[in-house]
């Protein structure tokens, strides 16, 4: 399946200040998902389970960072087939993603990039939900540039009360 190609649509001295300087892990495997949790610093806990930011590479790799990190860090500046934070338990042996979104207004996928990060869980041999457990939509508002999460499929810019693009509507590389 070929997947859409998401460019950094964020502010660009965000970019610039971290990109160059990566803090994220590669996960391939269950065993590499179990090492990234156990090094997850003791304040991203949240009681047994571990949030974290994450982005799908063009070479359909995961790539998982501290929550706290902005998506364009995590994927070193480049761009992307997914990004959005997913939810991490472990208990025991048990390593498994037990909650996953496309939230990122640095990239602002669409929700139908689940396809790309269900094959790099797949891959990796993660068990994982069916689909993203939050989707969000986002738009670019045509009139003054500001990005919108679309709240209650209310299309309206919530910077200039504009009316927003049914469909998505930010640049995409193919």
């Amino acid at each position: 399946m070929k997947h859409r190609l998401y460019r950094y649509v964020g502010p660009e001295e965000i970019r610039k200040r971290v990109a160059a300087q990566p803090d994220r892990s590669c996960i391939k495997s269950r065993e590499d998902l179990r090492v990234w949790v156990a090094r997850a610093e003791p304040n991203a806990r949240r009681r047994d389970y571990v949030p974290a930011t994450f982005v799908v590479d063009i070479s359909n790799q995961l790539w998982l960072a501290d929550r706290r990190s902005e998506h364009v860090a995590c994927a070193a500046g480049g761009s992307v087939l997914a990004a959005g934070e997913l939810v991490i338990s472990e208990s025991g042996k048990t390593v498994e993603v037990i909650e996953a979104t496309n939230q990122s207004t640095g990239y602002c996928p669409e929700p139908a990039c689940w396809s790309a990060v269900a094959t790099a869980l797949d891959g990796a041999g993660i068990p994982h939900p069916a689909g993203f457990t939050t989707a969000f939509q986002f738009r670019r508002c045509d009139g003054c540039g500001s990005t919108n999460l679309i709240k209650d499929d209310v299309f309206e810019c919530s910077v200039c009360g504009g009316a927003l693009s049914g469909d998505w509507n930010y640049e995409r590389e193919e």
